[in-house]
């Protein structure tokens, strides 16, 4: 109670912050002449000392007397903080950086939630502020002359540019590049089309010397292959010589002289050579005159050009002169130009003097009024008081069992007796005297395996009164339950596997096998009415039996026979108790699953330990029969 009382009777804080990024003087000025590509001093921005500087000054006297003015001005009551509330607010406000960084987080604490945001974004404004106002006190005249300077160089440029502009369109100036002008262009074209067409001229004249050179001498100076009607003629000659060859070949001139075919061969053959030498003088006079027109066309067309590069001297004369002008004027302009940029660069760089004094302020996250309070955390230290006194109450118990601790008592171990852990019908023996006494100290209790539990296991008398007071039906099912049948197979059963002549039934369908039946059992089913293809085991109404009602009719002939805890009594309880009988016979357990159908490894397992210890006997030297079977206790009286 104490503690929870410290807890709640405190009074609640409530705390507003913000973060915001301060880039210090040194730094800004570092920036403003890497801007400019000027190197700095590798030793000049590691220190801290700037920006611990401005973190100072964002929490100053002076700065937080701006702030209290502004606050009294927007209606805020700032009794809170004290007589003094400067000093209440330095008290109240923290500057923390952030390591590595050149944030700072700036955070307040008041009694009331309306009042810690509203100081901190108002601390930023005027700290802000006060920058921009040092920053315009800062700027003087030479940032006047500069900007001056700037403005005048940047008129007069502009002047020229649009001088040199009107220059270079009047004169058809295309650029300072002499071969992309139109004036030069065409001049060089044309000195180029003189020289080619002087290399014509002097081609043509060559091929008419040669020309009347070969015609001279009566050399050929057409061949076939320019003229089709000559080439033509000297084919159909060849064609003709051809034939002629063949023919002397395989007859004597004699022959050849006198065959008119031969002849005329000969006739048209002298008539072609004749075509041929008139067609080859015929071209050779065109192949001249055409020469002598290349000649005379390739000299009017150089003579033209020569006159024209003539004319236009004048004019290159006249553009070269205009062309040297405007790379004058063009001069000038780039100097004017280049004064321009040195005075744009010179006031960069007093601007950036000028910015360097100013530290940079950027606001990452402003400050926002809390909504819970910010300490103390009532749940929290609820919790942590609750704790604090189990934990102190528990400390108190121990102390206290600590001095008053009991005498140790000797541990008595119990040992409850299991059912079916004792042989059938064997008394108990005493144990010997030469036994060791059993421990009485405590042990470790040993993790031992989870056994499987048997159901009960019924006496022989027990077995009997039940069978006495059961009718008809259950006397059936008990009986097939003591022959070694399951309940599930004797639910299965029909009357078609039933043999009593041989005395056995087939369970397990196909291949099944077969259990012997005693005389009890065929008694009884020869007793009870049968339908071809129906159960064998029916009950009220004539509807097969289930696996509850065949425990039901168990249960009441249990309750009829005065059985003590007949609730307990099952179908399973009488399987086990026949199992059991055999077991405790020393049966091998191979022989036993033939005789009572399968079992599962764990089943097999529990049932080892009724088994007596040595060697196992075959089924040939058990008794199958349970004993009230084989004493005729049931026959004995007569089955209602």
């Amino acid at each position: 109670m104490v503690s929870l009382a410290f807890t709640w009777l405190r009074q609640p804080e409530y705390r507003a912050a913000a973060r915001l990024e301060i880039t210090p003087a040194v730094e800004a000025r570092i920036l403003a002449r890497a801007a400019l590509g000027v190197p700095e001093s590798s030793g000049a921005a590691q220190s801290a000392s700037p920006f611990l500087t401005e973190v100072q000054v964002l929490t100053s006297r002076p700065v937080l007397e701006e702030v209290a003015a502004g606050l009294a001005r927007s209606g805020y009551d700032l009794s809170t903080l004290g007589p003094d509330p400067i000093a209440g607010m330095q008290s109240r406000v923290e500057a923390t950086p952030v390591a590595g960084t050149n944030v700072v987080e700036l955070a307040a604490t008041a009694e009331r939630p309306e009042l810690p945001a509203p100081l901190i974004n108002a601390a930023i404004s005027v700290y802000n502020a006060r920058l921009e106002a040092a920053y315009r006190d800062s700027s003087g005249e030479a940032m006047a002359r500069a900007d001056d300077e700037v403005t005048k160089l940047e008129g007069i440029v502009t002047a020229k540019r649009r001088d040199v502009e009107a220059f270079r369109i009047r004169n058809n100036i295309v650029s300072l590049e002499r071969d992309e002008n139109e004036v030069l262009a065409r001049v060089r074209n044309l000195s180029t089309s003189l020289s080619s067409a002087n290399d014509k001229v002097a081609t043509a004249e060559g091929k008419l010397s040669a020309l009347t050179e070969s015609a001279a001498t009566g050399e050929a100076v057409v061949r076939s292959r320019d003229d089709p009607t000559l080439a033509n003629l000297e084919q159909r000659a060849s064609q003709i010589r051809e034939e002629l060859r063949d023919l002397e070949r395989g007859f004597t001139p004699d022959y050849m002289a006198k065959d008119p075919r031969v002849i005329n061969q000969r006739t048209r053959l002298a008539e072609l050579d004749r075509q041929i030498a008139v067609q080859r003088a015929a071209s050779q006079r065109t192949a001249l005159i055409e020469a002598k027109q290349e000649l005379a066309g390739a000299q009017a067309a150089a003579a033209r050009i020569h006159g024209e590069m003539a004319s236009g001297r004048q004019e290159v004369a006249q553009f070269t002169a205009r062309f040297n002008e405007y790379k004058a004027r063009q001069e000038e302009l780039a100097k004017l130009e280049t004064a321009y940029q040195d005075a744009v660069q010179r006031r960069a760089k007093l601007e950036a003097s000028e910015r360097a004094r100013m530290p940079a302020i950027k606001v990452l996250e402003g400050a926002t009024t809390p909504q819970e309070p910010w300490r103390p955390l009532y749940w929290r230290d609820t919790a942590l008081s609750v704790v604090g006194s189990l934990v102190l109450a528990l400390l108190a118990m121990w102390l206290v069992e600590l001095f008053n601790r009991p005498e140790p008592q000797p541990a008595v171990v119990l040992i409850q007796p299991q059912p079916g852990a004792l042989l059938h019908e064997v008394a108990p023996q005493a144990l010997g005297t030469n036994r060791q006494p059993l421990p009485l100290e405590a042990t470790e209790p040993t993790l031992l395996p989870r056994q499987t539990a048997f159901p009960r296991e019924l006496h022989v008398d027990e077995v009997s009164a039940l069978l006495r007071a059961a009718d008809a039906g259950s006397q059936v099912a008990m009986l097939l339950l003591l022959s070694g049948v399951s309940v599930e197979e004797a639910l299965k059963l029909s009357w078609s596997d039933v043999d009593l002549d041989g005395g056995t039934v087939r369970v397990g369908g196909q291949p099944g096998r077969e259990v012997r039946i005693g005389s009890d059992l065929r008694s009884a089913l020869a007793a009870a009415p049968s339908a071809a293809g129906s159960g064998l085991l029916l009950s009220l109404g004539g509807r097969p039996s289930t696996l509850e009602s065949i425990d039901a009719q168990i249960l009441c002939a249990a309750l009829d026979a005065g059985i003590e805890d007949a609730a307990q009594v099952t179908s399973a309880c009488l399987r086990h108790t026949y199992i059991a009988f055999l077991v405790r016979q020393g049966i091998r357990f191979a022989d036993l699953t033939r005789l009572v159908g399968p079992l599962s490894a764990e089943l097999l397992r529990v049932y080892g330990a009724l088994s007596p210890p040595g060697a196992k006997v075959s089924s040939t030297k058990v008794d199958a029969n349970y004993p009230v079977l084989r004493d005729g206790d049931v026959r004995a009286s007569p089955i209602r």
